[in-house]
């Protein structure tokens, strides 16, 4: 197999692991015996360790390359989701979860520079949104299959399963020949000097945002199911796996859509649809309305994200490791942070107050992309 299959192969399953918690959150509470809450800290353990990983990963693969770094940190991915599924406290679950977080954040990340290292950038949001055809359908997965499993067996099982599976991929990149990279100029290249670029500043803010809003959110649509609809867990997985096959949608529809839209144009139509996929949510419909903010903020996340990320992979193309382990890093602080602030008004039973500040941050999000330059190509 060639390193985009195996790297898209192991991306899938670290992207299930990713999302997977969301539509069990309220079965492994009750096998805990905690609060959606507190067990959703275990998603922002997660989400910290996945993003403060980045700082590492990135510069160490512009130094030893990326299928060196992925394969090391995906024998640890496996090990920590398996023994996830055997933790017995809220605390060893939590503690377990930001180990496997830890590991898992090299492999979507690293995907993403290895696309910007091989292909051009006038092609690389197209071969972006097949990329999140791929993490879209593990979240469609996550959703659908992680909610069944968990109705009919058990979560626990759920994590055994593809935890072990995740051997597979990591297996054969063991058989690729992996050079070391020339060197380059990527020393030369500060995080302060990142960080000071204006360009930089505003792509690591926006992706932050959308991390805190968007994700922060999702994790508590779950519980938001069961509460407002009476739905059970199988049910509200199949509808949160909506979102997947939005994301989907609009990933195989990348290549029309580039043809017809500017990224300026396509970043505001993606705002646009994520921000009324959670306005949606705050009237009480039937379960029909959940179903639609679903389709809506999956179709949504393709426009504003790819555009977020494409611009990521192309901050310092002499040291794009490192540039895009900053872009990560604060994606997933956003999460980490959302979820936990996020939290307090679900345990408050808030719900409509959570749905109006995402909602109407991710239009700003939109707009504030738009109305910002793409980076000049090389």
């Amino acid at each position: 197999m060639t390193p985009i299959v195996l790297l898209f192969s192991l991306a899938f399953l670290v992207s299930v692991d990713v999302r997977i918690l969301a539509p069990v959150l309220p079965s492994i509470s009750l096998s805990l015996g905690s609060t959606a809450g507190t067990v959703g800290l275990a998603m922002t353990s997660y989400a910290f360790a996945y993003g403060a990983g980045q700082l590492v990963y990135g510069p160490l693969s512009d130094r030893r390359s990326r299928i060196a770094v992925v394969r090391v940190a995906g024998l640890g991915f496996s090990l920590c989701t398996v023994l996830s599924a055997l933790a017995v406290t809220t605390r060893q679950f939590i503690i377990i979860r930001f180990l496997a977080g830890a590991c898992a954040g090299a492999v979507i990340p690293l995907t993403l520079v290895y696309i910007g290292d091989t292909v051009e950038y006038a092609r690389r949001q197209v071969v972006i949104g097949r990329f999140s055809v791929v993490t879209s359908a593990a979240l469609a997965f996550s959703a659908s299959i992680g909610g069944t499993v968990a109705y009919f067996v058990s979560w626990r099982i759920m994590l055994l399963g593809y935890g072990l599976l995740a051997l597979i991929p990591i297996g054969l990149m063991w058989r690729l020949e992996v050079k070391r990279p020339p060197e380059t100029a990527e020393a030369a290249v500060r995080f302060a000097d990142l960080l000071r670029d204006r360009r930089a500043q505003f792509v690591y803010i926006a992706i932050f945002l959308e991390g805190f809003l968007l994700w922060g959110g999702v994790t508590y649509l779950g519980s938001f199911g069961t509460e407002r609809h009476g739905l059970d867990q199988f049910v509200v997985g199949l509808l949160i796996a909506l979102f997947g096959i939005g994301t989907m949608t609009g990933g195989l529809l990348m290549g029309r859509l580039r043809r017809r839209l500017s990224e300026n144009a396509l970043a505001m139509l993606g705002g646009a649809l994520m921000g009324t996929a959670y306005l949606i949510l705050i009237p009480r419909w039937p379960w029909q309305g959940f179903a639609a903010s679903m389709l809506l903020l999956g179709l949504g996340f393709v426009g504003l994200h790819t555009t977020l990320q494409l611009r990521g992979t192309e901050i310092s193309p002499a040291a794009r490791g490192k540039a895009f382990s900053l872009f990560a890093f604060n994606l997933f602080a956003g999460v980490a942070t959302g979820t936990a602030v996020l939290g307090r008004l679900v345990d408050a039973g808030s719900y409509e107050i959570l749905f109006a500040v995402a909602g109407l941050g991710l239009f700003g999000i939109g707009i504030g992309t738009a109305l910002s330059p793409p980076r000049p190509t090389h």
